[in-house]
């Protein structure tokens, strides 16, 4: 079982993962004045004017989608993966992080995706956002072919180490899902989505959501 809780990045300006740019959006108040139409003895019906309906209508608080924000949540995503959200728990430190430089197709357990080809590399952008947000955690390193980590029989080339990926960001009402993959040997591997909200001027990773594939 997964362990762990929530990891935050803060939208500060110079903090790990860049500044952050947008705006919340907030409730809306919606006043409707009704006619009703009524009839009094011979009089033709016709309108007047009635009660004062206040109608309240509900806008989720939606978090920006920038490019910025797209960046920051793909870096945390993956901080949060290596650290808590990973087969063996919170607390786990892998000996070397390997991080393809390609979206991983596969990333968010897609069976489609394991026999696609990798997707589009990596910006420079999103390499050094991710840089920053594994640079603390030990050794990590750039891969393009993740084959050419594995042995015949599915042991990591580097013992203890795990690679991992990213798929493209997919933001809605409730913040961004980032398809993401850990593969650590033949029975050490996840693909899963990543949950991340903004609350309180800040990502917050609140874990899984939705399938999860587990070798």
């Amino acid at each position: 079982m997964l362990a762990g809780g929530g990891v935050r990045l803060s939208a500060q300006p110079g903090g790990p993962s860049g500044a952050y740019s947008g705006s919340m959006r907030h409730l809306a108040v919606l006043v409707v004045v009704v006619l009703v139409a009524t009839a009094c003895g011979d009089e033709a019906p016709g309108p007047t004017l009635g009660a004062e309906t206040t109608t309240t209508t509900l806008i989720a608080e939606t978090p920006p989608a920038s490019e910025a924000d797209r960046i920051e949540v793909t870096a945390l995503a993956l901080r949060s993966l290596v650290t808590d959200y990973n087969t063996f728990g919170s607390g786990h430190r892998f000996t070397e992080v390997l991080v393809q430089n390609r979206i991983d197709p596969a990333a968010g357990g897609s069976d489609a995706g394991f026999r696609a080809p990798p997707g589009r590399a990596l910006t420079d952008a999103e390499r050094t956002a991710v840089e920053r947000a594994l640079g603390d955690l030990g050794p990590y390193r750039w891969i393009d072919d993740a084959a050419e980590f594995r042995t015949d029989d599915l042991r990591p080339v580097i013992e203890g180490s795990a690679i991992v990926g990213v798929g493209e960001v997919a933001f809605d009402a409730d913040g961004a899902l980032v398809p993401v993959s850990l593969w650590c040997g033949g029975t050490c591997g996840m693909w899963t989505h990543l949950r991340v909200v903004y609350q309180d001027g800040g990502w917050l990773v609140t874990g899984p959501e939705g399938p999860m594939m587990i070798s």
